[in-house]
């Protein structure tokens, strides 16, 4: 029994709803430093993930999510038109090893943002043209 005063014990949906509250503000803060992120940039992917379960767990406990579903919707949108950005920050060859690593489905479109954005590195020549290095 709690002391008077306290807060009651969380059950579990609650605290679900609060783990997926603070993956959103992480993934809305990422989100909102594209382009400044620098190393951490491949950490906005995981965020992202983590929101999509606790959003596909709390489905199924009947909890009316409309209010995170839109704030997701708006995350998401911000992402795919920073998405050139973000795919440099990270870097192209580098989104094929979290691939590679992570074996994301493919609902999960954003471990794929690499697809649709133009790699915008410089091509070295090869090894056999010595010259032009």
């Amino acid at each position: 029994m709690p002391k008077e005063g306290a807060p009651a014990p969380l059950g579990e949906t609650e605290e679900l709803l609060q783990y997926l509250d603070g993956a959103l503000a992480d993934y809305a803060k990422y989100v909102g430093q594209i382009g400044q992120l620098k190393y951490t940039a491949p950490q906005l992917l995981y965020y992202r993930d983590e929101v999509q379960e606790m959003l596909e767990l709390l489905a199924q406990e009947k909890v009316d999510l409309r209010q995170r579903w839109a704030q997701v919707r708006d995350l998401d949108l911000q992402l795919r038109a920073k998405a050139s950005i973000f795919v440099r920050e990270v870097g192209h060859a580098n989104f094929k090893q979290y691939q590679i690593i992570n074996n994301p489905p493919l609902s999960h479109w954003w471990w794929y943002l690499n697809r649709i954005t133009v790699d915008t590195t410089p091509k070295s020549a090869p090894a056999w043209q010595w010259w032009k290095h």
